[in-house]
């Protein structure tokens, strides 16, 4: 029986040319990439998925290494993502709502830059929440937006996070970000939120006891850097990314008395004005200072804050304290002091550049603890029984 030819359509999906006209003129080399030559005889190549995929020259020579790459990622799907981007910027130029995880993200990011260039939002705060939408879009970019659920996202955080806080830290990055689809693009209901907050099991930062700063001070003189470092935490209590900024320029005069005035980077919206007392007054005069912040580098210059924080963690260790206290956990010694000596959580606020009671709480709940127990003690009946029988 003789055999039967295969059929002009079969030999094409073979990798022949098209019975019909389209690609006649185009010989398929290889998977998806077609050959041809112009009217000048110069030979290109081309990219084209079957049956219906655009087009896309690819620049250079098979066996190049950048054609190759170029190849390797329209055939892993690059085609597929260049066009839904390009139907994104389509979109965007129009004004049109978003329609994909990646589109919210990106002009996420651009609400986040003008916030921060208000004054409404830290950088560090714009950085920390940008970290987890890159991510974010990153894994999930071409997912349509009206498919995300809280489950899906309840999956993220679970994937992205060890422990509860970096769990809650993940959630309020997407909380915000869903948030400003909802206010901005109308994109409701959001599904970040109804997620809760995971409980943890930690007071945060632990707070230097007295002995703690009696073994600081005793090691650090009147005069050294770790010394006003100190004292500007115990008597201005700033956030670390505030304490390397200040300086001469924060100094200003109010009836005759001098105050520290500086706006937090973390809440730029509220001033925080405190007055300077003897001892900081004493240890800024007795310390060498720079002309822009009071705590300067061997070179004169400013520190950043991150590197600073190390500072803080080896004049400890010098001090013989083992614990892992932080210039945050003075902060928080700061607060919960004044609490117990009767301050307000408004006055707190105020001190401690907060915006909302919420954040107080934290200080002045300690402080009430404190409190309670001192006075439930005091209301036992029970007997020193570790003393000798003599009382007994």
């Amino acid at each position: 029986m003789a055999a039967v030819a295969a059929s002009p359509w079969t030999q094409f999906w073979q990798g022949a040319s098209p019975p019909f006209g389209g690609d006649a003129d185009m010989p398929r080399i290889r998977e998806h990439l077609l050959q041809t030559t112009n009217r000048h005889g110069n030979i290109r190549y081309m990219f084209h998925r079957l049956p219906d995929g655009r087009r896309i020259t690819i620049k250079g020579e098979p066996g190049d290494a950048a054609f190759e790459a170029r190849y390797d990622f329209l055939v892993s799907g690059g085609d597929r993502i260049e066009e839904l981007d390009q139907a994104s910027i389509n979109r965007q130029r129009e004004g049109e709502r978003p329609e994909l995880v990646r589109e919210l993200t990106r002009l996420h990011e651009r609400h986040l830059d003008r916030l921060v260039t208000q004054g409404a939002l830290s950088s560090s705060t714009s950085a920390h929440y940008a970290r987890f939408t890159r991510r974010f879009a990153d894994e999930f970019g071409d997912v349509p937006l009206h498919t995300i659920t809280d489950a899906h996202l309840i999956q993220v955080l679970d994937m992205w996070s060890e422990t509860a806080n970096a769990y809650n830290n993940a959630l309020r990055s997407l909380k915000h970000l869903f948030a400003y689809a909802a206010s901005r693009w109308g994109l409701r209901p959001s599904p970040a939120a109804l997620i809760a907050k995971k409980e943890v099991a930690t007071d945060g930062f632990a707070p230097w006891s007295e002995d703690d700063l009696k073994r600081y001070f005793k090691h650090h003189k009147l005069g050294t850097k770790a010394h006003l470092t100190m004292m500007l935490l115990m008597r201005v209590a700033p956030r670390i990314s505030d304490l390397v900024k200040l300086g001469p320029k924060n100094i200003v005069e109010i009836g005759g008395v001098r105050y520290l005035h500086f706006k937090p980077q973390k809440t730029k919206s509220v001033a925080v004005t405190v007055p300077m007392t003897a001892d900081l007054l004493e240890a800024i005069d007795a310390t060498e200072t720079g002309k822009e912040t009071f705590l300067v580098t061997t070179h004169g210059k400013p520190h950043s804050a991150k590197a600073f924080c190390s500072n803080i963690a080896q004049w400890r260790r010098e001090a013989g304290i083992t614990e892992q206290l932080s210039a945050h956990g003075m902060r928080k010694t700061v607060g919960i002091n004044l609490a117990e000596n009767g301050a307000t959580e408004y006055q707190l606020m105020a001190a401690l550049g907060h915006t909302t009671p919420k954040v107080t709480e934290v200080y002045t709940r300690a402080a009430k603890r404190r409190d309670l127990a001192i006075a439930a003690v005091a209301k036992s009946t029970l007997r020193d029984f570790s003393k000798s029988g003599e009382e007994q």
